[in-house]
């Protein structure tokens, strides 16, 4: 069974592709690649329901699928606009992505909370943190890193003083 806390959005389906059920995605996160017999969860009506890809082409950004049980044009448009999901478990350990879930402990202010998601933005890579109930941007940058536990799931970290007052 899937657990909801682990799926991480990916993108969402910009428009049904044809007459076969094909549809394109729009990826808003850089990913593994997507690869046939990969599982991707749709979010339909509250509901994360797995859709296995039989088939994919075109630019690796916005890739066009044909997806299992979806085979008419009318049954892509049902789905059309959702958001797409993959189960955080697939990444690989070296993506950013997988920091998801992991507990931020600063040197010296301790727990600082858990990583809600990871921002890739111009400038540099951002997670985003839940600190007393304010999300707070914080670089991943290695200047700040002290060491990653891949087993505890812990980040630990020395931040500038002031950081979680932006």
């Amino acid at each position: 069974m899937i657990i909801k806390d682990s799926l991480i959005c990916i993108g969402y389906i910009s428009r049904s592709h044809s007459y076969k059920g094909e549809i394109q995605l729009t990826l808003e996160r850089k990913i593994v690649s997507l690869k046939r017999d990969d599982f991707l969860f749709i979010k339909l009506q509250g509901q994360y329901i797995p859709y296995k890809i039989e088939n994919l082409k075109g630019k690796s950004e916005e890739p066009v699928l044909k997806l299992q049980f979806v085979d008419t044009y009318e049954q892509a448009q049902e789905i059309a606009a959702s958001e797409v999901y993959t189960d955080s478990e697939v990444l690989p350990e070296e993506s950013e992505l997988s920091f998801i879930g992991f507990e931020l402990i600063d040197k010296h202010i301790g727990t600082i909370g858990k990583v809600e998601d990871v921002q890739e933005l111009p400038q540099q890579i951002m997670l985003l943190v839940d600190y007393n109930g304010d999300i707070k941007y914080i670089p991943l940058a290695e200047d700040f890193i002290d060491h990653i536990s891949q087993e505890n799931k812990e980040i630990w970290v020395s931040l500038p003083s002031g950081i979680l007052e932006i």
